[in-house]
């Protein structure tokens, strides 16, 4: 079945609002995760690649996961153009089908989270995944009134409470769990926060 993503890759990154976001919950995720050369990093929902590409120069290898082919070919070609080749994509669904195999020093989301279900199976994948002493970066809406998304297909959640999340977190075997502010955006007149939630696996 064809993901609906995919019909949007090839103009994902036209819309100014999307590439400033990222650039802002990168530029916040590298004030709370020490980004380094010799960690492997995972970025979980990678979409065009707009977190990935920030990401891949500051450390070893960037493995982007998403369940939309489409989005990952806008990626390799991206990447392949930048010369990175270091960034690798895999199109798989952690949520609904098994997670690879692998020991990642960071697993960043970014607006991902809202269009997973089953959050708690998808945060004990990525804590599997992990290496000890890893850190998990996940970015989302704060919770809303679901005036967000025009069209509701496919979301799963209308944002998320902080202190909720927290919990599944920390039930998951999370440590060191945080939030702050990444963002903010402008959509329906209105101002929507968006969370940046850091965490760090034992060990």
């Amino acid at each position: 079945m064809e993901n609906p993503f995919d019909a949007r890759a090839k103009t994902w990154d036209e819309d100014p609002r999307r590439v400033q976001l990222a650039a802002d919950l990168f530029a916040a995720l590298a004030q709370q995760v020490p980004l380094r050369p010799d960690i492997s990093a995972l970025d979980y929902g990678c979409g065009t690649g707009l977190l990935t590409l920030a990401l891949a120069p500051r450390v070893r290898r960037v493995l982007a996961v998403d369940s939309s082919k489409g989005m990952l070919e806008v990626l390799a070609q991206k990447a392949k153009a930048c010369g990175l080749r270091h960034v690798q994509t895999l199109c798989a669904d952690f949520a609904t089908g098994p997670a690879p195999s692998g020991a990642h020093g960071l697993i960043a989301s970014a607006m991902a989270l809202h269009h997973v279900a089953e959050t708690e199976t998808l945060l004990r994948n990525f804590f599997a995944l992990l290496a000890p002493g890893g850190a998990l970066a996940l970015a989302d809406l704060d919770a809303e009134d679901g005036s967000f998304h025009g069209n509701r297909a496919g979301i799963s959640h209308f944002g998320f409470d902080r202190a909720q999340l927290a919990r599944q977190l920390a039930t998951c075997g999370f440590e060191d769990i945080q939030f702050t502010t990444a963002a903010r955006i402008e959509k329906n007149s209105r101002t929507y926060p968006v969370f940046l939630a850091t965490a760090r696996k034992p060990g």
